[in-house]
């Protein structure tokens, strides 16, 4: 992961660059001279924000790199995980097959954040960091909370793990 293998401070800078255009992206800045850049991002981006392109980027992003300064390179790399598949598996099994609501999540959805997010830490975490760190990011993306869970549930990965 480049979080690991990068000297800090060009870490750093990456994602100060990286926040940086994913800022101008959310507030549109120069949309008609980069007419197909912006039509990409609207092609990959749900319709929901398309008043807000690259939104969950952003805070995804701002989530990681928070992560990144406040608990370390090894931290940032666990949130990076926790974000990738935890999420990626909640939204994928809660579309398909999510019957059993918890707001606007499903029983089933978190489960597959758990449980996915648990194997793929546990092959390079202690089982029982890897548990803990699991258990709490699949709370913290199913709860009712106002914040983004893009930008909670590295937060949430990074800290739970830098604190065991």
């Amino acid at each position: 992961m480049p979080i690991n293998l990068l000297p800090y401070r060009l870490s750093l800078g990456l994602f100060l660059a990286v926040l940086l255009l994913n800022l101008l992206t959310v507030l549109k800045v120069g949309r008609k001279k980069l007419y197909f850049y912006y039509r990409l991002v609207y092609s990959l981006e749900r319709e929901k924000n398309h008043s807000k392109p690259g939104i969950q980027a952003f805070w995804a992003n701002l989530g990681v790199f928070l992560s990144f300064l406040l608990f370390g390179k090894e931290s940032a790399t666990v949130a990076v995980v926790v974000l990738a598949v935890g999420d990626a598996f909640a939204s994928i099994v809660g579309m398909k097959y999510g019957k059993r609501k918890m707001g606007n999540r499903s029983a089933e959805g978190t489960l597959a954040f758990f449980l996915s997010t648990f194997l793929v830490l546990s092959l390079f975490i202690d089982l029982w960091k890897a548990l803990i760190v699991s258990l709490s990011s699949a709370l913290v993306e199913a709860l009712p909370i106002r914040l983004d869970d893009n930008f909670t549930v590295p937060l949430t990965g990074g800290l739970v793990y830098s604190v065991l």
